[in-house]
């Protein structure tokens, strides 16, 4: 098939506004400036924005002409038109799809820009093609025929594409994938990144790669069903587009800047409490002593000995403890629930009320990794044996730091009795950043020496059938439900920034 036949040839977009505000474009290989179908217009009076798409080399004539060519070519075009949109002093959104998306990747390590968008970009190539030694088939059979649906040619009926791939694709991707890897984490401007969870060239892992290494708190990550590698109908264009909107708003207009209230780097210690009125103090002076803590909320749950009175009294000494009581025993993770939700903090950090040999710097420890924005959630491990023995017991600690956003996107099934830490464990491994941990020299208090041992190892059993059942709901049921949709556009990985109520 002729491209030629398909859509006029292709030439760069250039729309230019009276306004410093610009959005710049970088297509796909084999594709055009016009992968965008509508959106350049769109933005373009939307925003009042100038928006500018180059050509990139070799392209628009017949599909031989893109064997001429390397990923090197491509970075030293684009980054010599971007300079020059940088040096009018443009307050810049950079936007890319597919291969496009790398550049914009690499361009956004490189630039202070006001934000960026990809759509997916191959940052990990599906199997086999992330193999080294497919790349050099191009020496065997450099042009290969493209299978692309009839459902998707008519689609693109009006765009300008090739019908036909170079091989030379393979080794262009994977270089640009290897460079970009390295310079995720050099990326500090907000990012919105879709993906389809029907991907013929880029990995399923792609979108957690780039939550993993982003250093950026305003991530958002998408996955939008059966789109694949090119989003070509129009259910799903339209989906793309409102996206693109609304980060575009957030990211642009100054009225909306203004009104964004960000309460990053301030903590809120929550401290669920059930009869540990001779335990508590010690924690609570420690929490309230610790700096990079504003607030210290004790939930007690429904407590039948002076849990209460030792709190007030100390929240009289410390302006820091607030205190909240459950007229009945609701249970762990319902008092955890109802301290975040008494918060505003941007971070939250739970504490048990039963532990000894906590300090500060231990917390400290603890919250600091999720501050930095090295981790979704961050965990100290305790230094009782069973724990220091055996990670996955240790992983089921009680104190841990995660961001706001964590917490209230955890399905509420897991926020119910013991079965709160190890939900929080698997879904921040399988939907967010990932969690960190470390061992402390802080212990807790045995249930059976503080409940008696016939009683103590009761709860104690009673705790563990709460984590297999949250442990076998995550894996068997959740992992799967919360990656679709009826209408295949949901939204299931976000580090973004909730705006508080």
């Amino acid at each position: 098939m002729d491209p030629k036949k398909i859509a006029p040839g292709p030439k760069p977009i250039n729309l230019k506004a009276n306004s410093d505000k610009e959005f710049f474009l970088i297509h796909g290989y084999t594709g055009s400036p016009t992968d965008f179908y509508d959106l350049p217009e769109y933005l373009h009076k939307k925003f009042n924005a100038n928006v500018k798409i180059p050509l990139l080399k070799g392209h628009g004539t017949k599909v031989e002409d893109l064997l001429n060519y390397r990923y090197s070519d491509y970075i030293s075009q684009v980054k010599t038109e971007f300079e020059k949109e940088i040096k009018k002093g443009r307050k810049i959104i950079l936007g890319g799809y597919s291969l496009g998306g790398l550049i914009a990747l690499y361009l956004a390590s490189k630039y202070k820009i006001k934000g960026i968008f990809v759509i997916s970009p191959p940052i990990k190539l599906k199997f086999p093609m992330n193999l080294t030694l497919l790349s050099y088939i191009r020496f065997l059979k450099p042009i290969w025929d493209k299978n692309l649906p009839d459902k998707e040619k008519k689609e693109m009926r009006f765009n300008f594409y090739y019908d036909k791939m170079p091989s030379i694709a393979l080794k262009i991707c994977q270089d640009a994938s290897n460079d970009v890897s390295k310079i995720l984490n050099k990326i500090n401007s907000p990012i919105l990144s879709i993906f389809s969870g029907k991907d013929d060239v880029t990995s399923n892992n792609a979108s957690k790669k780039i939550e993993q290494q982003i250093s950026h708190s305003n991530l958002k990550n998408l996955i939008i069903g059966d789109a694949g590698h090119r989003p070509s109908s129009k259910k799903f264009r339209e989906f793309i587009k409102k996206e693109i909107i609304s980060f575009s708003e957030e990211n642009f207009l100054e009225n909306k800047d203004k009104k964004k209230k960000i309460f990053f780097n301030t903590v809120s210690a929550i401290v669920p409490a059930y009869n540990e009125g001779e335990r508590i103090k010690n924690v609570l002076e420690v929490l309230a002593k610790t700096k990079m803590l504003n607030e210290v909320v004790v939930v007690d749950d429904g407590s039948s000995d002076n849990t209460g009175e030792v709190v007030k009294i100390l929240a009289k000494k410390y302006n820091k403890i607030k205190y909240l009581r459950n007229e009945i025993n609701k249970g762990k993770a319902y008092s955890m629930d109802r301290g975040v939700k008494s918060s505003k903090s941007d971070i939250i950090f739970f504490s048990d009320s039963d532990l000894e040999g906590l300090t500060s710097d231990i917390v400290e420890q603890i919250i600091s990794p999720v501050a930095n924005n090295e981790h979704s959630m961050f965990i100290g491990i305790r230094n009782n044996v069973m724990q220091k023995i055996f990670t996955p017991f240790g992983l089921n600690s009680g104190e841990r730091a995660m961001h706001r956003e964590v917490w209230e996107s955890l399905p509420d099934f897991y926020k119910y009795r013991y079965r709160i830490e190890v939900g929080l464990n698997y879904f921040v491994k399988l939907f967010k950043k990932g969690f960190g941990y470390k061992q402390f020299s802080h212990f807790q208090t045995l249930k059976e020496v503080k409940y008696g041992f016939w009683k103590g190892t009761f709860l104690r059993w009673w705790m563990n059938l709460d984590v297999v059942v949250a442990f076998l709901r995550m894996n068997l049921y959740d992992r799967f439900k919360l990656k679709k949709d009826v209408k295949s556009c949901i939204k299931i990985l976000s580090a973004e920034k909730q705006n508080p109520a």
